[in-house]
């Protein structure tokens, strides 16, 4: 605007300038338009005149706005507007502004109403609370003593922390506290203006007194001293016009002296220093839209030389200040005086010489080129520390806190180990704490710790509760994600910790991850920092710090980005597996198709697709599309959302350390007809929290969490003999659905791997058995078609090799596998052509296997033998598939041959000897079946197992209903007694870990396995059964404990070990006897000394009247009755008989004896 009047100015000029070259005088000059407009110029210049009051600060810039003013008319109506009555703004049409507008306009200072942004071309006050991040960074001492440490905040808190110092302007702190202004950054003032020195400002102001003063004088001479030189049309100037022109032109100075003063004041401005060496920064994110204008992301520093912390900064705080506001007169006289003085000035420049006013405007132009020139260097697009290449990078994720992060420490990239290759880390474990937290360390962080730290601070102040609700940055994509991690950490811990039954109230876990300095010389190191959560008092629910979490999800992921812009795909893929070998397997193949698959499958890309190798997630891409190298999963979720499952994996796999089983129901449940899917309750309790969280679709969840529990050895076992699964079978069977029964185990078989694959496998044969031996004619095709498709190829072979994504030609069919799949068909077609052969209708089955090879495909090495004679091995085949088919008469379980009656226990070690895994599993299958009638058959069938160290075998019989406490036929005990009777540890501690019951007894004497092992002076055995919980007093039929039989049986070395467990050396039993009596009345020596030494009651009378002593002499142990002596044994005592100790040894004949009792009378 005011370069416009200049402009116009000038070409009203031009005519006079030509009449004066042509010789005209002044008088055709001042009949010129432009001497009649030159005065009306000062009242213009509106954006001038707005510029310099909102950028006033002091006494200083009022004097130089009032020298030579230009905008009179801008300056009285910005008065009005700021310091005004509803009734003044009305008169100039602003009855109904809000008062923010005035102040974003006219003061310098801002509020809660007004702020400052910055933009490429400068800075731009706008309306309202705008997102803008002032931080301090200050540097102090470390506590540790290793030189400084850097501390950063807002300015609130430097000046809390006496970093920073109020010095002038102190009582605008001291009467306001720390006022909320405090939070909105002043940035034209402090960096949008480069401020010259006060010399500048004093030369202004003194050039503006002479240049005002200027024209006054010039107009005086024109009038008093040259008046003949200075005529108008001929005449004198008049007599009014001088007076007027100073009286008018004083007037006006005053006035806008007045309008500029009352602006200024109406903000109050407060000079704060450093009093450490700081930095302070201003951060303002992108995508912001006020009004009609975009702002885009800016970093703004003021620092030292060289980008160092300094002490020589100045910040100045602006802020409102209503106190002249309410001086109405004073606003009225500065209306009327400038107002006065304009209109003075204009009447007398009228009658003065036109040259006063030619010199009047040119002071007004100059002044005012002096007043913009005093502020001219502002910040521009240079300013922004943000590069080209940041902008666009932040802009995708909003994540100009992560990039800040970086640029304050100087990262060039910051990268977690996702891997699972760094095992020994204690990333892996956590650490659980009771009081406090014992995270806080004197060690120096690395760079990544502080990286992290300092990004968490960055979180912290814009996080909602700190700072004003508009001005938090809660929608931060990043943010968002992160408030989502922490909730699913949280209902997690809060399930895992019932589950451990820990009472701790602070866990941690640790991330590893890499970080390297901008400069390529430093190289990256593994480091490692504690995400830590606590329990809380009121709720008791764990809770953990988002801005921890956000911190690392933002730095990872704007690296990543940094790396690659591929990574802002949406649809990332996620390995299956937590390594690229485990993704590589066959295994992962299964689980997933068993555990995970809902809707996505699973494809076999190349491994370049993971950019890194301690990342289990990555990006398509068009190249390496012919490879198949690991399983993937094709995902809709973004990059942050990637990246939080990868902390909540990192979490799961340390929380749940340590845990030995998630516990809960597993099951087998129908997805369509022909189609299932496996379902753990406490996986689902998991799964639950991670959905609920918001971190994925159930599929992710599961995706996630399930290698997790198979790393752990957490994953609920699930098989075709699992007792759910059975049952269901059954179920199906009862109500003569076999298709059905068979679909569910062919959908395990093709989908379990190691035991549980062949266990299924097995079972899958057995139904194949019972279905052939079925009399329904379409029951036994179906069974016979089934072995017939077993018999040419592996189940899961068949299976993966119809998938849609093709798998490697050798896939699920390793040599290893292939040979095991062959000797179960063997075995299988072996058992199918005896079911044929004994089969009136079999005849065409049994042709057909026996084109295919069978049964002769089958191999028995080792002879069946029994009571010393040897059986051919075709008659002991034949004589085998009697206790193989499931459905055999079970009335009488001995097979005559040769009038030898064989019991089925030799068939089960002549199948173990040749190797037949799934004979062996058959047959144990049909034991545990005959057992429900038959229960020594268990018996018989667990001690065989546990002699041979099979726990697969004592599996099957658990599995399939056997009772491991079942009582044999001729022996009467358990299968643990008979072990433990033989001395078996090993084979004791295997029916132990498998809940065998060690307090279960022997049919004929009540004894049990305790008894049998202190009575053989067995201490491992003692010691293993003591441990699994066996009672130390338990009673046989005779009331005997454990310390009697070894006291009877003079066993020294299990005396002393229950003893010292606490066995009770006075207990009773059959009879009246302690363990004393029973050592004494078997003569032994060595226990009842130790028992006497313990403090065993020496004199004590059983039911037949008999002491120790008497029972000694009966034994004829002269050393123990010595022993017994030494103890002040009673040797008056009468038996019975009426005989007393002396009197029983002589009528014994024991004459030593004798001699000793006469001793001890």
């Amino acid at each position: 605007m005011f370069w416009h009047l200049v402009f116009l100015t000038l070409v009203g000029l031009l005519p006079g300038v030509s009449a004066i070259s042509a010789g005209s005088d002044w008088e055709d000059f001042s009949n010129n338009l432009a001497t009649d407009l030159a005065p009306l110029i000062s009242l213009f210049g509106e954006r001038l005149t707005k510029q310099f009051l909102s950028e006033s600060t002091g006494l200083l810039d009022n004097i130089i706005f009032a020298l030579s003013p230009l905008g009179i008319l801008t300056a009285l109506v910005s008065v009005i507007r700021v310091c005004g009555s509803p009734s003044l703004r009305a008169l100039i049409g602003r009855a109904q502004e809000a008062p923010g507008e005035a102040e974003n306009e006219l003061l310098s200072c801002v509020s809660e109403t007004t702020a400052e942004l910055f933009n490429d071309g400068g800075i731009s006050r706008v309306l309202g609370r705008p997102r803008i991040l002032e931080v301090v960074v200050w540097e102090e001492p470390d506590p540790s003593g290793q030189g400084v440490c850097r501390r950063m905040g807002t300015l609130r808190d430097a000046l809390l922390e006496n970093a920073w110092v109020a010095r002038k302007g102190q009582w605008i702190l001291d009467e306001k506290g720390l006022l909320p202004e405090l939070d909105i950054p002043n940035l034209s003032l402090n960096k949008g203006i480069k401020q010259r020195g006060p010399a500048w400002f004093y030369s202004a102001a003194l050039l503006g007194v002479v240049l005002q003063t200027g024209p006054l004088v010039y107009a005086g001479l024109t009038v008093f001293l040259w008046p003949a030189l200075f005529t108008d049309q001929g005449s004198f100037v008049q007599g009014y016009a001088f007076p007027l022109y100073v009286y008018g032109t004083v007037s006006l100075c005053t006035g806008m002296f007045l309008c500029a003063f009352m602006i200024e004041r109406s903000s109050a401005q407060c000079h704060i220093y450093p009093a450490k060496p700081s930095k302070i920064y201003w951060l303002q994110p992108g995508r912001q839209k006020i009004g009609e204008q975009d702002f885009g992301a800016f970093l703004a520093v003021n620092e030292g030389p060289n980008s160092q912390a300094t002490e020589d900064l100045t910040y100045i705080k602006s802020v409102q200040n209503v106190a002249l506001k309410e001086r109405g007169l004073l606003l009225l006289f500065t209306i009327f005086i400038t107002i006065t003085g304009f209109v003075l000035q204009f009447v007398s420049l009228r009658g003065l010489h036109p040259s006063v006013i030619l010199a009047n405007l040119g002071s007004m132009l100059v002044m005012s080129i002096v007043r913009t020139c005093l502020r001219v260097e502002r910040i521009g697009s240079g300013g922004n520390s943000f590069c080209t290449e940041d902008k666009e990078l932040i802009s995708h994720k909003q994540q100009e806190l992560d990039c800040f992060a970086l640029h304050l420490e100087k990262v060039k990239y910051f990268r977690l180990m996702s891997s699972f290759v760094h095992e020994s880390n204690r990333s892996r474990s956590g650490s659980w704490a009771t009081g406090s937290s014992t995270q806080n360390s004197l060690q120096v962080p690395g760079l990544g710790s502080k990286l992290v730290q300092t990004r968490t601070q960055l979180a912290k102040l814009t996080s909602r509760g700190f700072r004003h609700s508009s001005m938090d940055w809660n929608d931060l994509p990043i943010r968002k994600i992160a408030q989502d991690l922490a909730r699913t950490l949280g209902m997690t811990m809060d399930v895992v910790s019932t589950w451990k039954g820990n009472p701790s109230d602070f866990y941690s876990f640790e991330l590893s991850f890499l970080c390297q300095y901008n400069h390529k010389s430093a190289g990256s190191a593994l480091e490692t920092y504690a995400i830590k959560l606590e329990r809380l008092e009121d709720t008791l629910q764990w809770k953990v710090d988002a801005n921890e979490l956000e911190a690392v999800l933002g730095l990872w992921t704007l690296s990543l980005l940094k790396q690659d812009s591929k990574w802002l795909q949406n649809g990332l893929g996620r390995l299956v597996g937590l390594t690229k070998a485990e993704a590589r397997s066959e295994a992962a193949d299964l689980y997933f198709h068993k555990w995970i698959f809902r809707q996505r499958e699973a494809r076999m890309v190349s491994s370049k697709m993971i950019p890194f190798s301690e990342q289990i997630f990555g990006y398509y891409s068009d190249e390496y599309l012919g490879h198949k190298e690991i399983l993937v999963v094709k995902t809709d979720n973004k990059l942050e959302v990637m990246a939080a499952q990868d902390i909540y994996i990192q979490f799961l796999m340390s929380i749940l350390a340590g845990l030995k089983s998630i516990g809960g129901d597993v099951d087998i449940l129908p997805r369509s007809q022909s189609d299932f899917y496996a379902q753990s309750t406490s996986l689902d309790v998991l799964v639950n929290c991670f959905e609920s969280g918001n971190l994925g679709s159930r599929e992710d969840a599961l995706l996630c969490i399930v290698p997790v529990l198979r790393h752990r050895k957490l994953l609920p076992e699930l098989a075709a003999d699992s007792s759910s699964v059975r049952k269901r079978v059954q179920d199906l069977l009862s109500a003569g659905n076999w298709e059905g029964a068979f679909s569910i185990i062919q959908w395990l078989c093709e989908r379990c791997e190691g035991e549980e694959f062949e266990r299924s496998v097995y079972e899958l044969g057995l139904l194949c058995q019972r279905a052939m031996l079925y009399r329904d004619a379409a029951i036994r095709t179906l069974g016979f078609q089934t072995v017939s498709s077993l018999l040419k190829s592996d189940i899961r072979a068949k299976k993966f090799s119809d998938l849609r994504s093709a798998r490697p030609s050798d896939w699920m069919y390793s040599p290893d596998q292939r040979d095991w799949w062959v000797k179960f068909s063997n075995q299988l077609g072996w058992v199918a052509w005896h079911i044929a052969n004994n089969r009136v209708d079999g005849n065409d089955t049994k042709k057909l296997l026996e084109s295919w090879g069978y049964p002769k495909a089958l191999s028995w090495q080792a002879n069946l033998t029994y009571a010393d004679s040897c059986i051919d091995q075709e008659t002991a085949q034949k004589l085998l598939v009697g206790y193989l088919l499931p459905q055999i008469d079970i009335e009488f379980l001995e097979i005559s041959q040769g009038g030898i009656e064989i019991e089925w226990e030799p068939f089960l070690e002549w199948v173990f000897q040749n190797g037949h895994s799934a004979l062996t599993y058959w047959l144990l299958a049909n034991c545990a079946n005959i057992s429900q009638d038959f229960p020594r058959m268990a018996m018989e069938a667990f001690f065989f197992a546990a002699k041979k160290g099979s726990d697969s075998a004592i599996l099957t019989l658990c599995r399939h209903g056997a009772d491991i406490n079942a009582l044999g036929l001729v022996e009467g005990c358990a299968a643990l007694v008979k072990l433990v009777a033989t001395n078996d540890k090993e084979g004791s501690e295997m029916l132990l870990v498998h809940g065998a019951d060690v307090s279960k007894c022997t049919k004929e004497n009540g004894y049990c396995a305790l008894e049998y092992a202190a009575g053989q002076g067995n201490e491992e055995i003692l010691l293993l059964l003591l441990q699994y919980g066996a009672s130390i007093e338990q009673r046989d039929y005779a009331g005997f404990t454990a310390l009697h039989i070894a006291c009877k049986e003079n066993r020294l070395n299990t005396a002393k070990l229950l003893i010292a467990k606490g066995a009770d050396i006075e207990t009773i039993a059959a009879g009246g006897r302690t363990p004393l009596i029973s050592a004494a009345t078997e003569g032994h020596l060595e226990v009842p000394e130790l028992l006497l030494k313990k403090g065993a009651r020496l004199n004590v009378i059983d039911k037949d009247g008999r002491t120790a002593l008497i029972h000694a002499i009966r034994a004829g142990s002269e050393e123990l009755v010595r022993l017994l002596l030494s103890y002040n044994a009673e040797v008056y005592h009468t038996d019975p008989f009426g005989r007393s100790p002396l009197e029983l040894a002589k009528e014994l004949g024991f004459p030593e004896i004798v001699k000793l009792l006469n001793e001890a009378m």
